[in-house]
């Protein structure tokens, strides 16, 4: 009778503690808060959950899901979750739209828009992963093994492009080597401008989009020797084509504004996403934009640099303005077609 008493007492006296304990730490979330997560905000220690978990050979929001983060909570949370959601993913955020498209209630801050059409027209949420561009797990699976890219979540498929490249050339050539493509600083340090056009380059350079072209060229005469023409099908045949996509600016070659990334070519504006471009995400502007309207390949065309730009439109990529509103100078005196 005294054991059981005992027994009794203590089993009493634990719920009390874990009562009180419960309460004195209430809510029972990582953020201290009965409230969704979200990248900025600062837990218990401190320390924001963005930077909660290192891994700095892949940084991003979407490394570094380990046992001592929070971070599968942004998306896996039974306070998110509803009666329709699976996999304790509300349905609103099931999808990579539900976190980064622009205009809608997201967790992130890294936002895309495709507004009337994503990345030539698809216009779904599911355009993300059925180009082959992106990988469909933000875990990794699938992803690159180049850091670069990986953290962009790049699909593998692009991986053996640039594997062809390394072996081609020496680094100076290229003016990139394996070591830059992990993302730390190598013998060639590469600029904000020439990872975007590494990135972007590459990932449409797959076969079945702009096979065999050299768009991801951040090295003065650098061209990847591929095949020495590009097959349209048929007897018809063109010379690959591309352009550099990371230089300053220089009236010796004819260019009287900087190339800083493909953006410099790609220029509609979008304040509605991260980058401030509609390329490559969107097609017609979420937030403000510079051009009126739908620009054809998200590019503007003008006399010489400076001047007012004009949307490109269909059948308009041929203007002699996407050229001139770099390679012709501020007052129109210097440039192609009058000193070059």
């Amino acid at each position: 009778m005294k054991r059981t008493t005992f027994v009794v007492v203590l089993v009493i006296a634990l719920t009390f503690i874990f009562v009180a304990s419960a309460y004195a730490t209430s809510p029972k979330t990582w953020n201290r808060y009965e409230d969704y997560y979200w990248w900025d905000l600062v837990g218990q220690e401190g320390v924001a959950l963005k930077d909660v978990g290192a891994n700095p050979a892949n940084p991003g929001v979407h490394a570094g899901y380990l046992a001592n983060t929070a971070k599968c909570g942004i998306c896996h949370s039974v306070h998110r979750a509803n009666a329709t959601g699976v996999k304790l993913l509300d349905t609103s955020v099931a999808t990579c739209a539900g976190c980064h498209r622009a205009g809608t209630t997201t967790i992130t801050t890294r936002l895309i828009s495709w507004e009337t059409g994503g990345p030539h027209g698809s216009g779904s949420d599911a355009s993300c992963t059925n180009r082959r561009c992106h990988t469909n797990s933000p875990h990794g699976v699938g992803v690159s093994t180049y850091n670069l890219l990986g953290g962009k979540l790049i699909s593998e498929q692009v991986d053996p492009i640039i594997d062809a490249a390394l072996a081609l050339g020496t680094d100076a050539d290229r003016g990139f080597n394996a070591t830059d493509l992990n993302n730390a600083v190598g013998d060639f340090a590469l600029t904000d401008g020439e990872q975007s056009a590494l990135i972007s380059g590459y990932t449409c350079n797959q076969a079945d989009c702009h096979f065999n072209t050299t768009l991801a060229v951040i090295e003065k005469d650098w061209a990847e020797i591929r095949d020495d023409v590009y097959p349209l099908g048929g007897p018809d045949y063109v010379l690959k084509t591309g352009h550099l996509s990371s230089a300053v600016a220089s009236s010796t070659h004819a260019s009287y504004a900087p190339v800083a990334s493909c953006v410099s070519c790609h220029d509609q504006t979008d304040a509605g996403t991260t980058s401030g471009y509609t390329f490559p995400h969107s097609q017609t502007a979420y937030g403000a934009t510079n051009l009126a309207g739908r620009a054809y390949l998200w590019m503007g065309y003008s006399g010489f640099v400076g001047d007012t730009l004009l949307p490109v439109g269909v059948g308009d990529k041929a203007f002699d303005g996407t050229c001139l509103k770099c390679h012709r100078n501020a007052t129109n005196d210097a440039g192609i077609g009058i000193t070059h």
